[in-house]
């Protein structure tokens, strides 16, 4: 697999110091890849499992308990259908979709197995993948498939975020489920996503579990995992690289996917959440996320390095805000593209902050993301 220009020299500008000193490789890689180290006299310590506890279990609490309440609302919803009970389906849809996508870029952990970032929200589609499960599904009159121990064995693109949006926001749905041929069944599907996001967010979860027992007690003991960490001292080299694999997902994915090198070529209906109208609020929650994570690394910088990093982090939080609210229309306009443009050198302006002088005030070098290529 080879990574990205763009990534090369995050890795390369991130590393330089060290070659430029004489360091071997060896020495090198094994310091770039310390897990718990300690700033310049000016700049607090930083360790990895901290930064899972404080920042990333809170947020996959909150994942859990939106996809709760989102379970719970369908139940609800599907015993006495009606249209008020439609309204709160969409806002329970909208607090689970912004709940995934503010930990959608962290790749390391129980998140790995079987599957799970696509069973939760299969992005990109392609080929209409997700429309053409939900239709069979729909017309299957059989409920075996539908069974909790079935469903989540079923193809990704039936399973998660997308799928459940298209049952709310495709044209006719909201009629369908509330009264109707199909409205049973449709309830039915529903209900067997709404499970299926509750199971795999509490299986994240559980994964993890606190100091006391769990992923996160072996990596404060500095014990290895021979699954998600053979080498516990990589945990923070892990955590730059996402947070960096962030901004990525936001420009290469929601972005310039959708603009197109010319207008000509922009591409409207696969922003993300266009059904659901949510296309601005998921970019949101990811930019506001990998933020807050970036400023808590931060504290292990010297003060020069923080006011470099927080202005950038600030410009993407700004740039994030200031997104139109239907980036698929946007990218059909001249004044919209400008702005997704704009919004996209921002964010690219984050991430290169991440290289340089985050990830270089800590020492630590970036790895490979999920969107590098082959």
């Amino acid at each position: 697999m080879r990574r990205s220009p763009f990534a090369l020299v995050l890795a390369l500008a991130s590393q330089m110091g060290h070659v430029a000193q004489g360091v071997p490789v060896v020495a090198a890689a094994t310091s770039l890849l310390t897990g718990i180290f300690a700033g310049r006299a000016d700049a607090a310590s930083i360790a990895g499992p901290e930064v899972v506890e404080n920042w990333l279990l809170p947020r996959y609490d909150a994942l859990v308990a939106a996809a709760r309440a989102n379970r719970e609302a369908w139940a609800a919803f599907c015993a006495k259908p009606d249209p008020a009970g439609v309204t709160l389906l969409k806002e329970r849809f909208g607090a689970v979709s912004d709940g995934w996508a503010s930990v959608e870029f962290i790749t390391f952990g129980p998140v790995m197995l079987s599957l799970r970032p696509d069973r939760m929200n299969l992005f990109p589609e392609r080929r209409n993948a997700v429309g053409r499960s939900v239709t069979e599904l729909i017309a299957d009159p059989t409920d075996e498939r539908l069974k909790p121990e079935r469903f989540g064995r079923l193809s990704a693109a039936a399973q998660g975020l997308p799928a459940l949006e298209r049952l709310l926001y495709d044209e006719g749905a909201e009629a369908a489920l509330v009264s109707g041929a199909e409205a049973t069944r449709r309830c039915a599907i529903g209900l067997a996503i709404a499970t299926n996001l509750e199971t795999i967010a509490t299986e994240i979860r559980q994964g993890w579990g606190d100091k006391a027992g769990g992923l996160l007690a072996q990596l404060v003991a500095g014990n290895s995992d021979p699954v998600f960490f053979p080498d516990p001292s990589a945990l923070m080299s892990q955590i730059v690289t996402d947070l960096a694999g962030a901004y990525q997902r936001v420009v290469d994915q929601r972005l310039f996917a959708v603009l197109g090198k010319t207008p000509d070529d922009a591409k409207p209906l696969t922003a993300d959440r266009r059904r659901s109208g949510r296309s601005k609020a998921t970019i949101v929650a990811m930019i506001t996320s990998a933020d807050s994570l970036g400023r808590q690394l931060g504290e292990g910088i010297d003060p020069k390095g923080r006011a470099i990093l927080d202005k950038a982090l600030d410009a993407a939080d700004a740039a994030a805000q200031k997104l139109p609210d239907d980036i698929g229309g946007a990218s059909q306009t001249a004044p919209g593209r400008k702005a997704l443009q704009d919004a996209a050198a921002s964010f690219k302006a984050a991430q290169a902050s991440i290289a340089n002088p985050l990830a270089a005030g800590l020492g630590v070098g970036l790895g490979f993301n999920a969107l590098d290529g082959d």
